[in-house]
């Protein structure tokens, strides 16, 4: 009895190590410091090269894992982080001594981390990064790496404003003072699902509405302030919502960017996943499987995705009616003007293509790439000449061709004249003549 005593003693407290102290070490805020250390620095200084040097030893050249990859998935410039620091200081003083606030909260982190793995068995590890940004993302995450951006999270009551521009003032004050725990345990939940960022806005919506409802189940805080706009508004934000579902330049109304409906509120996409998701788990006679479901959907699954979000009854739409509504609202291209596609007797002479679409088209955007197909050259474009005068056909100059070569160009992202839906990737194809 002594001896299974033991065992099982020794069993609690390795379940208890590994849960808490693994946990302990997710927690990385060392580049607060790194941060706070060369902002002074920076501030002695009023040489520009000087400041840039200093950013990059002190800050930037020290970087953890997690500020490399929040530099990487945002695009962040040492410059950038020389100009915030110089324009906004009433913002940075009145933040600092909030740093001990990440600390404070490190506990509240582990034991809400500790509740998910309790509900939902099979979670990763993930470290989480705090780490001060350019203002471009509270938290985000890459890969099994959890990124916050400590330059918003630090935003309590006694932030001073007015330096900042009006987006990020207007972002800090709808969500300051930023819940720390809560937003940490939606970007973790982000690290354990499957791909899901290059989908459709719906599938967007799913994945954010996951880590949405399942954090603030685990964190019993109150909800969002999308959510509750959304609950309190169901029928105008659904009404809206099944208007640019069907369109891809209006993703952005919905999630991570300001809103630029009728609606005035940003990031209600979250609300939409968030209400599916809810109805999800309430239905469910089995909550932990559920939540595993959720966690664990496939994006690229159509028939899986479907089955859960028609199932919930609360878009109007099924998924596959919303997919061929998508497709017939998509431009085409008609014809290539100057040949055939697939043509396999192209003068090499060719100097222009003509593509011509089915309707008048935006010059918003364009996308060109190549295929990689073995003995296919690159159509190399020499010059975009532009758009006739009804908006339906594109002309562009190409690069001097060989005779007797197969020769591709992929064209896509060609939007329709209010730039709301883009045509399906295009591959131009032909081979030239023998001499």
């Amino acid at each position: 009895m002594i001896r299974i005593a033991y065992i099982i003693f020794t069993l609690i407290l390795g379940y208890n190590t590994i849960i808490g102290q693994d946990f302990k070490k997710q927690i990385v805020t060392s580049d607060i410091d790194n941060f706070w250390f060369a902002f002074d620095q920076i501030n002695k200084s009023s040489d520009s090269l000087e400041r840039i040097k200093i950013i990059n030893e002190l800050y930037i050249n020290k970087a953890t894992e997690g500020l490399k990859g929040l530099i990487s998935v945002r695009h962040y410039q040492d410059y950038e982080f020389i100009s915030n620091i110089i324009n906004y200081p009433k913002y940075w003083n009145s933040i600092r001594g909030n740093s001990s606030f990440i600390l404070e909260n490190r506990e509240q982190i582990e034991k809400y981390l500790n509740k998910l793995k309790e509900i939902y068995p099979e979670l990763k590890p993930a470290t989480i990064y705090f780490s001060i940004g350019a203002f471009r993302t509270g938290g985000t995450y890459d890969g099994n790496k959890v990124l916050l951006g400590a330059e918003f999270m630090l935003a309590q009551k006694n932030a001073v404003l007015e330096e900042l521009p009006e987006r990020i003032k207007n972002t800090i004050k709808e969500y300051a003072p930023y819940d720390i725990p809560l937003t940490t345990i939606h970007e973790y939940i982000h690290t354990q699902q499957k791909s899901w960022e290059n989908q459709s806005i719906i599938h967007l919506c799913v994945a954010e509405g996951v880590a949405e409802f399942i954090s603030t189940l685990i964190t019993e805080k109150p909800l969002s302030p999308p959510v509750i706009y959304g609950k309190q508004n169901a029928e105008k934000v659904l009404r809206r919502y099944m208007v640019e579902i069907f369109r891809n330049e209006d993703v952005w109304n919905w999630i991570w960017n300001k809103n630029q409906n009728e609606l005035k509120v940003n990031d209600l996409g979250y609300y939409i996943g968030y209400e599916i998701c809810e109805r999800y788990y309430n239905n469910a006679a089995d909550k932990k499987a559920a939540i595993k479901d959720l966690i664990e959907l496939d994006y690229n699954d159509e028939e899986k995705f479907a089955k859960l979000v028609d199932g919930m009854n609360f878009l109007p739409l099924t998924i596959k009616e919303i997919e061929i509504k998508y497709e017939s609202m998509r431009p085409t291209v008609k014809r290539l003007v100057e040949f055939e596609n697939g043509s396999k007797k192209v003068s090499s002479k060719l100097k222009t293509i003509t593509i011509e679409f089915s309707e008048p088209m935006s010059n918003c955007c364009r996308s060109i790439d190549y295929g990689e197909a073995k003995g296919v050259e690159r159509l190399v474009i020499k010059k975009h000449i532009g758009w006739s005068d009804d908006k339906k056909r594109y002309t562009f100059e190409v690069e001097d061709l060989q005779p007797n070569k197969t020769y591709e160009l992929i064209i896509s992202n060609f939007a329709k004249e209010d730039g709301g839906n883009r045509i399906v990737p295009y591959s131009i194809k032909f081979k030239t003549k023998k001499r």
